[in-house]
């Protein structure tokens, strides 16, 4: 099928059923969010008290963005609050300038009162933009910051008297900023871990999803096929909208009139179950699990004479005792969720889970 064609199925798709546009795309959309009331609710309540500094830590496609952007237009309707999203920081504190700047606007005023700005009273400027609000600055992608210039948003805290700061990173930052910057791991009052969705949440995301473009409950998926869902991407929001994008794509491709499980369990009969994460702290894969996901990530389907080439078989006796201990790494790995197989010939090759992708995120 050519893609106009292609595109032609999918729209008449979606006016079969009602839809002014596709529901599962990658877009933001902080209206949808769904799941995370208690987390929610502490983040609010940490600015409302006028805390400082706060984190949100979660995996890749857990929600982080989502959820500032939630945060961003709830503080924004309050008329004592000005917040403001970043969605990538700095890696130099001269940057650091700009981006305030930017924010919160240099005027002529400003120039007349200050003439220019540098890193030094960067935090007079900022008291003053701010005197008579409290301002909410929203750091995503955390991990991806510098130690400089997170030392230098520590300072800023310490002497703006109306800023808070909330960051959102992967589970590395918190490790981050354990070892590299414990004065600011001190001054963290508030930390919110985002876990996956639960089925009840999965399938809440999904109406949001349709309804918002004018479809019905969760039609045409059923009950059973939801629940499928959930198990396949254990609960991850991005997971689940991929997932929810290509099963309508296929559904318009072969003209259904609906998702059931049985069609889940044919076009996704090689991912296994995952298993939603409800403790980020406590994932500690051993090293050689690792290696090999990362392999897998960066060389899908491949068999466990292949894994063996790309790993090495200096820790081991001979190639065939390596083999034979990467079999038992994949066993593992396939009982944790995280890697699927599938035959190829008389072999089985392995691939990556979407659990494991979020997982080797981090590292």
């Amino acid at each position: 099928m050519k893609l106009g064609e292609e595109m032609d199925t999918k729209m008449a798709y979606f006016k079969h059923f009602g839809w002014s546009s596709n529901p599962f795309t990658l877009n933001i959309m902080p209206e949808m969010m769904v799941g995370y009331s208690s987390q929610t609710e502490s983040l609010l309540s940490h600015v409302f008290n006028e805390h400082k500094i706060a984190v949100v830590i979660g995996h890749t496609g857990s929600g982080k963005t989502t959820l500032l952007n939630w945060l961003n237009n709830k503080f924004n309707q309050e008329k004592s609050f000005r917040s403001f999203y970043i969605p990538k920081p700095p890696k130099e504190k001269e940057n650091l300038i700009l981006v305030f700047k930017s924010l919160l606007g240099f005027n002529f005023l400003d120039k007349l009162q200050m003439n220019s700005i540098d890193i030094n009273n960067l935090p007079k400027f900022i008291a003053k933009k701010t005197r008579s609000i409290r301002a909410v600055f929203l750091v995503d992608e955390a991990h991806e910051c510098s130690v400089e210039v997170l030392e230098w948003l520590r300072t800023l805290t310490d002497v703006v008297p109306n800023m808070s700061i909330i960051f959102a990173g992967l589970p590395i930052f918190k490790e981050k900023l354990e070892i590299e910057l414990p004065t600011l791991s001190m001054r963290i009052t508030t930390e919110i871990y985002l876990q996956s969705l639960d089925a009840s949440e999965t399938e809440s995301l999904i109406m949001k999803r349709i309804e918002s473009v004018g479809g019905k409950g969760i039609s045409p998926f059923n009950s059973e096929a939801v629940y499928r869902i959930f198990e396949i991407t254990g609960g991850f929001p991005r997971e689940i909208i991929k997932k929810c994008d290509f099963l309508i794509a296929e559904t318009a491709k072969r003209n259904l009139n609906s998702i059931n499980k049985g069609l889940l369990d044919t076009v996704f009969s090689s991912i296994p179950s995952q298993k939603t994460i409800k403790n980020i702290s406590s994932l500690n894969i051993p090293l050689k699990q690792m290696n090999i996901l990362r392999i897998l990530d960066k060389n899908p389907n491949l068999n466990p004479t292949q894994i063996v080439e790309l790993l090495g078989q200096e820790d081991y006796k001979n190639k065939s005792n390596a083999v034979r201990s990467v079999n038992n790494i994949l066993k593992r790995l396939m009982d944790e969720g995280l890697i699927g197989r599938k035959r190829e010939g008389k072999n089985f090759v392995y691939l990556p889970s979407g659990k494991a992708k979020s997982l080797l995120a981090e590292a």
